[in-house]
Order: C-alpha cells, then sequence, then structure tokens
C-alpha cells in the first residue's frame, strides 16, 4: 500500500479535529472541577460553623431540647 500525501493530509487534518474536541473537553472537566472544589470549600466551612455552634451550646440548654 503507497501512502499519498494526500492520504496523510486528511489524516493530519482528522488528528487536528480531534486534537480540538479534546483540548475543549479538557477545558470543561477543569472548570468543572474548579467549581465543585468551591462548592466543597464552601460547605466545608458550613461544616465547620455548625460544629462549632454545636460546641458552644452549654449543656444546661441541650438538655431543654
Amino acid at each position: 500500500m503507497t501512502i499519498t500525501k494526500e492520504t496523510l493530509d486528511k489524516k493530519l487534518e482528522t488528528l487536528n479535529q480531534n486534537k480540538v474536541v479534546v483540548e475543549d473537553r479538557i477545558k470543561t472537566s477543569q472548570d468543572v472541577i474548579r467549581k465543585a472544589n468551591a462548592d466543597l470549600n464552601a460547605i466545608s466551612g458550613a461544616i465547620q460553623v455548625c460544629e462549632q455552634l454545636i460546641s458552644e451550646i452549654p449543656v444546661s440548654e441541650e438538655k431543654n431540647d
């Protein structure tokens, strides 16, 4: 089988198109991960606040609930 310049040009074009698709997927995935990390940090902060508030409730007040 002989490989022609035309065949290689088509293959190169396909590879470049695939590269762009993968780069877009990576960028989208990075954005999703960044947002998920921000959500996780917010949740962790809320957990810390709740734990701190719980630890500050007097024992006598806990018994009244």
